[in-house]
């Protein structure tokens, strides 16, 4: 009885590592999060925070952040204070987990 009742617990083991193992294989693999873009005139500009107005009049706000990248049209780096208003610009951004845009990068266009 003693053999029978470990040979089963030592089957359902097996069985269990073997379905575990494969239940991990079958998982679809991590998606990276997709930036999104907005396009338009800067409004307004501080330390914190850039305001884009797009041709549509949707006006939106973005956090500057230490990792938040800045670029004039020629693709080179740039400070903030080279960003004013009336330049166009794109603006790649992230959705934090707050809801608040943050600006991954911001290129001027125009």
């Amino acid at each position: 009885m003693k053999k029978s009742l470990s040979v089963l617990v030592g089957v359902l083991m097996v069985l269990g590592l073997i379905s575990f193992s494969l239940a991990q294989g079958t998982q679809a693999p991590a998606k990276k999060p997709v930036g999104t873009t907005f396009i338009g005139t800067v409004d307004s500009v501080t330390m914190a925070e850039i305001v884009v107005v797009n041709k549509a009049n949707v006006r939106m706000s973005f956090l500057i952040v230490a990792t938040t990248t800045l670029y004039n049209a020629k693709g080179e780096t740039i400070g903030l204070d080279k960003i004013v208003k009336g330049n166009e610009v794109n603006v790649e951004y992230k959705t934090t987990a707050e809801g608040a845009y943050e600006a991954v990068s911001v290129k001027v266009t125009k």
